[in-house]
């Protein structure tokens, strides 16, 4: 036993209390460096756990430092709270900024930097503390905490969650970014991700009850909850439960978010330096309580469209060319057949190439054919057998003829309209409306009345607008253009209208004329190396399918994986060829070095795709021909182009892009294609 009396005593006679003395130690600048203060603050924690387990604490110590927690948690979250925060989200004042830059990793890390010991409660609250401090073990208090799967159901609890799709959201919110996870690890950042969600919304809860503008999270969802089509009782619901914010405050952010879309769109357009994209869709609108008069009506036909800005140091001068195209154009009635451009046939695309190719020194290869050697080399380094896998890195990529740079293009949203574009009439109405959206409009009128209302409408009877849609979109507005060729007004004869095919509506007929040519004419499919006997391996219950409509997607695939197939035979006949070798097994174990393999792929791109070898082939005698491996050359070399182009569309290399279209547009045409006329 301590003699503590003698303490006691000397208290006494001092005059004072033993609580006194301990709030002068700690409230005295005098002794704010004292030995005995630092001891205090060393022994801190057995002091409070003295007080706590004294039988007098549950009616005077508990209640007094749970009033001291408290008044911390609550000076945290009015700190989160506050608008300097930066979390008050304004929905009168909405901006598309604000919906872009939200982050919720950078939310929840502003919550634990301000809010540190209310952001530690939520952990322990969730088994948090358990993990971080011992591993996962027990708490202080001597339960384990138990993680979520550790019910005898792990399968299903987790099966559940990854129904729900957070993979993304859970690696950026724990930081990690692990391509193929353990099991075990998945279930960790899987927990440490659904409770950092968790502790965000609870969080944002709080700071919404103690201020109202503190709503960013519940603006995010709201708005998310709107644009999935929840009914407005369940918003409403969510709203007062402090998870969303009300449906009228979400009109609101609409608003706003029209209002600022309005004026982005007028901007960019009122530039001239934009190109317009509209296509269709469809919407059923259907009725609880049909009527008479609408009950065969509720299918609306709706057109949607986007403005693109354009980059690569586009110009105004570049597009100041209309005036110039129409005293050209074959459509104008009034043109001088001197200043008619000469019309050029599909052998002046041959003869004059857009980009002219010199053969190296070293090499008898086209461009074409260097290609289809890279595309031989590549598939084997990649498809066969895994000797070759190591030489994947060290092929180097075709050369581009012509690339443009890499820029990220905005993209603004244009108000959907009630027109039917499947007509050329609404094609007319479409393009008008979508000018009319990025403020341009008629010349004429402009220049009367709308002037005097400071209007900033350009004058575009000088310039260009470049119009951009699918094949049927093209052939309708050159159908308007020669039908208002007569008209007196560069608008009303739609002058500044040049329609630009795109590129992947040009992949779409590529891969329908590859299935013209070989899967549709029932004679392409009896030969025992067509592609028909492909798609019996590759796609065995797809088969009627692919003989009736089996769309882009189908074809896509099939090119691309009946060609890896038929290029990996290519390679096995010619290593059988030139060294007896059965198969690319055998072949791999002979272990070619880069340098043969590169030789080989450029003579296989020389022996196994139709060249100019195949005119002599087809003037040989019946009885000295090989058609199967006729067609299979032919094949071969339209699978390449198919590939060719998809490799020049992806990389950016326009001037490839360039080539493979002039050789795209003969097969098209042959085919009757539409993609053909557009493109003429």
């Amino acid at each position: 036993m301590l003699p503590l009396h003698i303490v006691f005593e000397a208290l006494d006679q001092c005059q004072i209390s033993v609580a006194g003395l301990i709030v002068a130690l700690l409230t005295s600048q005098q002794y704010e460096n004292h030995y005995y203060v630092a001891d205090l603050f060393a022994c801190s924690r057995e002091i409070l756990d003295a007080f706590s387990q004294h039988p007098a604490s549950r009616h005077q110590f508990a209640p007094h430092l749970f009033r001291i927690a408290e008044n911390t948690y609550l000076q945290e979250l009015r700190c989160l709270a506050s608008e300097d925060s930066g979390w008050h989200f304004k929905a009168s004042n909405t901006s598309t900024k604000q919906l872009e830059d939200f982050n919720l990793k950078k939310m929840a890390r502003d919550m634990e930097d301000s809010a540190p010991e209310w952001w530690s409660l939520l952990g322990v609250l969730l088994g948090d503390r358990g993990t971080r401090e011992s591993g996962g073990q027990k708490d202080e208090g001597g339960d384990r905490s138990i993680a979520p799967e550790e019910d005898g159901n792990v399968d299903s609890y987790w099966d559940a969650v990854d129904e729900i799709d957070l993979e993304g959201l859970i690696n950026e919110l724990t930081g990690e970014q692990c391509p193929q996870p353990s099991v075990e690890n998945k279930y960790t950042r899987c927990r440490a991700g659904i409770r950092m969600m968790k502790k965000t919304i609870v969080t944002s809860i709080l700071m919404h009850g103690s201020n109202q503008k503190a709503n960013a999270l519940q603006s995010l969802l709201g708005l998310f909850l709107q644009s999935t089509h929840t009914p407005y009782k369940v918003i409403d619901t969510l709203a007062h439960l402090g998870i969303s914010i009300s449906t009228d405050t979400i009109n609101a952010a609409i608003e706003a978010l029209s209002m600022e879309s309005q004026n982005s769109l007028q901007r960019v357009g009122q530039s001239l330096l934009a190109l317009y994209a509209y296509d269709n869709f469809d919407v059923d609108l259907k009725s609880y309580v049909p009527t008479a008069e609408t009950s065969n009506e509720s299918l609306k036909h709706l057109t949607s469209g986007l403005l693109f800005p354009l980059v690569h140091g586009i110009t105004l001068d570049d597009l100041k060319c209309s005036r110039e195209l129409w005293e050209k154009s074959a459509l104008n009635p009034q043109a001088d057949n001197p200043h008619t451009p000469h019309k050029y046939a599909w052998w002046d695309l041959l003869k004059s190439p857009l980009h002219p190719e010199s053969l190296g020194l070293d090499s008898k290869l086209s461009r074409r054919d260097r290609f289809n050697s890279w595309m031989f080399l590549h598939d084997l380094c990649t498809y066969g057998p895994d000797y070759f896998h190591q030489f994947k890195s060290f092929i180097p990529k075709p050369k581009c003829i012509e690339q443009i740079p890499l820029v990220k293009t905005p993209i603004f949203v244009a108000r959907a309209m009630d027109v039917n574009n499947s007509t050329v009439s609404g094609n007319i109405q479409a393009v008008t409306d979508l000018l009319t959206q990025g403020g341009i409009g008629d010349p004429a009128v402009m220049s009367g009345e709308a002037r005097d209302c400071n209007n900033d409408s350009p004058d575009i009877s000088e310039y260009v607008i470049l119009i951009h849609g699918d094949l049927g979109t093209g052939e309708r507005l050159q159908a308007a253009q020669l039908r208002r060729s007569i008209e007196s007004t560069s608008w009303n004869r739609l002058q500044h209208v040049v329609f630009i095919p795109g590129l992947f509506h040009l992949k779409m007929a590529c891969a329908d004329v590859l299935w013209h040519c070989f899967v549709q004419p029932l004679a392409a499919r009896e030969d025992k190396t067509s592609l028909m006997q492909d798609i019996a391996q590759l796609r065995p219950k797809e088969t009627g399918i692919y003989t009736t409509k089996p769309g882009f997607r189908r074809m896509h695939q099939l090119i691309g994986h009946a060609g890896i197939c038929r290029q990996l035979d290519c390679w096995r006949v010619h290593a059988e060829t030139k060294g007896r070798f059965g198969d690319l097994e055998a072949f791999a174990l002979s272990k070619p070095t880069l340098d043969d393999l590169k030789k080989m792929a450029d003579e296989i791109a020389c022996t196994h795709v139709a060249r100019n070898q195949l005119q002599w082939m087809r003037r040989e005698q019946q009885k000295k021909r090989d058609l199967q491996f006729e067609n299979a050359l032919l094949l071969n070399k339209y699978f390449l182009l198919y590939e060719e182009l998809l490799y020049a569309m992806n990389h950016g290399d326009i001037g490839r892009t360039e080539t493979c279209t002039v050789s795209w547009i003969l097969i098209l045409k042959a085919t009757g294609a539409r993609f053909a006329t557009i493109s003429s």
